[in-house]
């Protein structure tokens, strides 16, 4: 991490999530996320597949350590296949480390993601969940899909995709 800072490297993005072979469970805890946050209150640390399966680790940790970003990988494509599950995952995202820290991402670099945007640009939370979660709004769709990030390394973005206020980085 010091050698972070003197290149000037403010960002640290961190795969916390499922292996190829063999899966090795230590590859999922988010623990030693927590120090480095504490740490190195300068930099960011955006925690790829948001600690899942360990989500709820990963949100307490974030809670407490401002620094400490989601990425989507490996949880966005549960739109298509387990859609309640991932109304879950960004709701509980949504309310433990609220909307600014909340970054699109995808596993997919082989391919085009736009099949993952398009899909979380129509997303809506079920009906039957939203006593707990409450609907994205398109402003917090705009700043996941790419806000958040652009904030983050700041990218200037286009009058027309903006919001009335901007984005946090």
């Amino acid at each position: 991490m010091e050698a972070c800072r003197e290149l000037g490297i403010r960002n640290i993005h961190i795969h916390k999530g499922p292996t190829i072979r063999p899966l090795d469970r230590d590859a999922f805890d988010v623990a030693d996320v927590d120090r480095a946050a504490t740490d190195f209150t300068d930099l960011n640390f955006v925690v790829e597949h948001c600690g899942l399966p360990r989500l709820e680790d990963f949100c307490w940790i974030a809670t407490q350590e401002p620094n400490v970003h989601a990425g989507l990988a490996f949880a966005i494509p549960f739109m298509h296949t387990r859609p309640r599950y991932f109304a879950q995952i960004i709701g509980e995202l949504l309310y433990w480390l609220g909307e600014d820290r909340i970054q699109f991402s995808s596993d997919y670099a082989l391919w085009t993601p736009k099949w993952l945007v398009e899909r979380f640009v129509d997303f809506r939370i079920p009906e039957d969940m939203t006593d707990e979660y409450p609907q994205l709004t398109v402003a917090q769709k705009k700043k996941i899909l790419g806000l958040n990030a652009a904030a983050m390394y700041g990218i200037e973005v286009p009058a027309e995709c903006r919001l009335s206020e901007p984005a946090v980085a």
